[in-house]
C-alpha cells in the first residue's frame, strides 16, 4: 500500500527535540487514560450493573462521539491539534467527577448521561495522532515509534491502577485519574509554548506578529473552507474499505479488551492486580511491532500488515476459546490465557499502525486531522460501541464460547474486505499506494 516517501530527510535538531517531547506527550496521555479505560467494565460490574447495561452505557457514549468527533476534527485542522488536546483533557477531567457520583449512586440513567457528556468532550487521542503525523512527516521517524510509548504507558498504568484498586478500593481509580490528568494538562500547556503551531514553523517574528494579528479572520475563513471541503470531498473506495475494516476490527477487539476481562472477573475470579499483569504482557508484545513498523511496512506493505493482523486475531480467538473451555483445568487456565496475551501486539499494533498511516496518505492535506478523527470513529466509536452492546448481550445469554465463535466469523468477513482492497489496488494503479515496499499497484 503505502510506501515511505522517497524524499524523506534526516530529522532536523529542533524537530528531533519536538519528537522527544511528543513521545512524552503520548506516554503521559496514555498514563492518564489507561487505568480508567482498562478497569471501567469490572468496576461497573462489581457496582451492580449488568453486562447488558454496561454495553448500553458504552454504546451511548460512542454515539456521542459520532456526533462530536467530526467537530473536533475540523477544529484540529483549522486551529491546531495541540490546543484541541489541551481543551479536551480539561473537559474530560471535569466530567469524570460527575461520572463518579453516578457510579456511587448506582444510577443507570445518570451514569449514561454523564458518560455521553464525557465522551463528547473526548478528542485527545485522534488529535494527538494528527500532531504526531505532522511532526514525523519528512523525517526518518515513523508513527509506530511514537505510538510505542503509548503502549509502554498503557501497560504500566494498567498494572499500577490494578494494584492500587486491590489495595485501596475501587474509588482510588478516580484519584489516580485526577492526578495523572492534572499532570498531563500542565504538560500540554508547557508543550504549547515549545512546539510551533500549525503552519508557523520557520516564520520570522515579523511574519508571526502579522499572522497573529489577523488570526480571527484567517481562522474563520479557514474553518469555512475546511467544512466545505469535508462535506464536498468524495471518499475513495480505498478509504471506504479501510473504514469498514476498522469498524469490523473494532468489534473484534472488544472480545479481547472487554469480554475476556469480564470473564476473568466474573467467571474465573481473577484479581485486578493479576488482570493488570495480563495487560502488561499484551502491551510488551506491541513494542517490537511498533518499533519495527517501518521495516515491516517495507517488507509486506500496509495491506500485508492488516491481513497478518486479521489472521493472528483469528488464531488467538480459537486458542482463547479452547483456554476458556472445560478442556483446560481451572488451575492452569490463567497461565494459558496469559500466554495468549503475547499475540496481542502482532495483531493490534500492526493493524493500527498500518491503518493510521494509510489513511493519512489517502486524505487530502487539508483534512488529515479530520480523517484521523473519522478513523477513530470507525474503530473506537462505531466498532467498539456496537461490539460492546452486541457481544455483551451474547455473552450474558450464551456465554464466552458463543462470543468467540461470532468473532471468528467477523475475522473471515474482515479478511474478505481487505482482500477486496488488494484486488482493487491491483486493477487501479496509483502512485500513492504500494502493495509492498518494492512494487507499485
Amino acid at each position: 500500500m503505502l510506501s515511505e516517501s522517497p524524499t524523506k530527510r534526516n530529522t532536523k535538531p529542533h524537530t528531533s527535540n519536538h519528537l522527544k517531547l511528543t513521545k512524552l506527550a503520548v506516554f503521559l496521555h496514555t498514563i492518564s487514560q489507561a487505568g480508567w479505560n482498562r478497569f471501567l467494565s469490572p468496576i461497573l460490574l462489581s457496582s451492580g450493573f449488568t453486562p447488558i447495561q454496561i454495553g448500553k452505557i458504552k454504546l451511548a457514549s460512542q454515539i456521542a462521539k459520532i456526533i462530536s468527533q467530526p467537530i473536533w476534527g475540523v477544529l484540529s485542522d483549522v486551529y491546531d491539534p495541540l490546543g484541541v488536546i489541551t481543551i479536551s483533557t480539561f473537559l474530560g477531567a471535569i466530567t469524570l467527577t460527575r461520572v463518579r457520583v453516578a457510579i456511587d449512586a448506582k444510577n443507570f440513567t445518570q451514569l449514561t448521561t454523564w458518560r455521553i457528556v464525557r465522551s463528547a468532550s473526548t478528542a485527545a487521542s485522534p488529535a494527538l495522532d494528527a500532531l504526531v503525523l505532522r511532526l514525523v512527516e519528512n523525517t526518518s521517524e515513523g508513527y509506530g515509534r511514537q505510538r510505542l510509548w503509548g503502549s509502554v504507558a498503557w501497560g504500566l498504568s494498567s498494572l499500577c491502577a490494578g494494584t492500587i484498586i486491590d489495595q485501596f478500593g475501587e474509588g482510588s481509580i478516580f484519584t489516580y485519574t485526577y492526578l495523572t490528568s492534572g499532570l498531563l494538562l500542565v504538560f500540554f500547556v508547557i508543550l504549547g509554548r515549545i512546539i510551533p503551531r500549525k503552519g508557523r514553523v520557520g516564520q520570522s517574528p515579523q511574519k508571526k506578529e502579522t499572522q497573529y494579528s489577523s488570526d480571527g479572520v484567517r481562522r474563520r475563513s479557514r474553518m469555512c473552507t475546511t467544512i466545505r471541503e469535508a462535506s464536498n470531498t468524495p471518499l475513495t473506495i480505498q478509504i471506504y474499505i479501510i473504514l469498514m475494516h476498522s469498524f469490523i476490527y473494532g468489534i473484534i477487539m472488544v472480545l479481547f479488551d472487554s469480554i475476556l476481562m469480564l470473564q476473568l472477573e466474573r467467571d474465573f475470579g481473577i484479581s485486578r492486580s493479576v488482570q493488570g499483569v495480563f495487560t502488561v504482557v499484551s502491551i510488551l508484545s506491541t513494542l517490537p511491532v511498533y518499533h519495527y513498523s517501518n521495516e515491516l511496512k517495507e517488507r509486506i506493505g500496509h495491506i500485508g500488515m492488516i491481513q497478518m493482523s486479521i489472521i493472528i486475531s483469528a488464531i488467538r480467538l480459537c486458542l482463547t476459546k479452547v483456554a476458556c473451555s472445560e478442556i483446560i483445568s481451572d488451575g492452569s487456565r490463567a497461565n494459558w490465557l496469559l500466554l495468549l496475551q503475547l499475540l496481542h501486539g502482532f495483531h493490534f499494533a500492526a493493524n493500527w499502525t498500518a491503518s493510521v498511516e494509510l489513511l493519512d496518505t489517502l486524505a487530502s492535506h487539508q483534512l488529515q486531522s479530520f480523517m484521523q478523527f473519522i478513523l477513530n470513529m470507525a474503530y473506537f466509536t462505531a466498532g467498539n460501541g456496537v461490539g460492546n452492546l452486541w457481544l455483551s448481550v451474547v455473552y450474558e445469554q450464551h456465554g464466552g464460547q458463543a462470543v468467540y465463535s461470532r468473532g471468528l466469523w467477523l475475522c473471515i468477513l474482515d479478511f474478505l474486505f481487505i482482500w477486496t482492497l488488494k484486488m482493487y489496488n491491483k486493477r487501479h494503479a496509483t502512485p500513492r499506494l504500494v502493495m509492498t515496499g518494492e512494487s507499485s499497484v
